[in-house]
């Protein structure tokens, strides 16, 4: 087709991809598969030639990409994060339109931050970053990196009310290591209901304090 039809020539038939197009294809392939290992069989079972067989690499062309697993896994976290913050932002928006936008808010981010895949894999990256110093000292820019650009986002679409004396990423974020908790907790606790009336309770402590602001159309 022609960009006529909706489709550009870069995209055309035949067309040759360069050298970073295909350099950025590869590393997109190895990160999702190093994630999709750290959740199904942890960080320490996350070999890495099961990393290579998910991603469909070879073993001498990850090399031009990557010089170590830990390398490989501490950019797989900073796309895992980058992932969570632009999903987070794309959504947020709408959540401030509901009758209680502070509870859904916490749902959205206990369904898509502190359950499933997002969970098992913020668990492995914490827990084997505790004992592994050279891991951790990789993983540690990027978490920093995402609470910036969170704090950005907690005081781009919410706001403090008069009745708090703390910041507004102050209450967040604390609201985020509560929900945290309890998903590390429902791991081996797995009560839906429970965590669900958790959640109820603690945003009525902090309904009065924040609110979402209003976007501009």
């Amino acid at each position: 087709m022609n960009k006529e039809h909706g489709q550009s020539s870069v995209n055309a038939p035949g067309k040759r991809r360069t050298q970073e197009e295909r350099s950025r294809e590869m590393r997109a392939r190895l990160i999702e598969a190093a994630l999709d290992c750290l959740h199904d069989y942890g960080y320490h079972g996350t070999s890495l030639s099961r990393i290579l067989e998910r991603a469909g690499v070879s073993r001498g062309a990850w090399g031009h990409h990557y010089s170590s697993k830990k390398e490989l896994i501490a950019a797989a976290s900073e796309a895992f994060f980058g992932d969570a913050i632009q999903k987070a932002r794309g959504a947020v928006p709408d959540l401030g339109k509901g009758d209680d936008p502070i509870a859904v808010l916490l749902d959205f981010i206990w369904d898509n931050f502190y359950q499933g895949r997002n969970r098992n894999v913020w668990v492995e990256l914490t827990v084997a970053g505790r004992t592994d110093a050279e891991l951790r000292e990789l993983l540690v820019p990027a978490f920093e990196h995402f609470v910036s650009i969170l704090d950005e986002n907690w005081r781009e679409y919410m706001q403090a009310t008069d009745a708090a004396d703390v910041p507004v990423e102050t209450i967040m974020n604390l609201s985020l290591y509560i929900i945290g908790g309890m998903g590390l907790q429902s791991i081996v606790h797995d009560k839906p209901q429970y965590y669900k009336t958790l959640r109820e309770q603690w945003t009525k402590i902090i309904s009065p304090l924040v609110q979402m602001k209003k976007q501009e159309c």
